[in-house]
């Protein structure tokens, strides 16, 4: 069995006003990663490697890999998230700019065309 764990992706829904939060939780899930993995990066591969242990040099070097490729899912999850987001704002935006633009047509609305034509031939 590999070593690599499966990924599978998941959705929710959430109100619109929640989503820059919970990115915001994610971003903060992608720095504490990062904090781990640059610290001990530098000085226990190099350690690892000047101490001649190069098969577990390699490991911690896989493992680092590793981890950089799930902080790289979760920023294109983010990417993913934030894009979806501006759509739906700007859709938002649109759609209350048209609602805006129609103007109100005074008294009933005509059902069929007949109606309408009397309506006309009136004016």
């Amino acid at each position: 069995m590999s070593d690599n764990p499966t990924r599978v992706r998941i959705s929710f829904t959430v109100d619109l006003n929640e989503v820059p939060e919970r990115i915001a939780c994610l971003l903060e899930e992608v720095q504490e990663t990062l904090e781990t993995l640059v610290g001990p990066l530098g000085v226990e591969a190099t350690d690892l490697c000047n101490d001649g242990n190069a098969a577990a040099a390699l490991d911690f070097v896989t493992n680092t890999r590793l981890k950089l490729m799930g902080v790289d899912l979760r920023l294109e999850d983010c990417q993913n998230l934030l894009t979806n987001y501006q759509a739906t704002q700007l859709e938002l935006a649109l759609e209350k700019q048209k609602e805006e633009e129609i103007p109100e047509i005074p008294g009933e609305v005509p059902e069929t065309l007949e109606e309408l034509q009397e309506i006309l031939k009136e004016e």
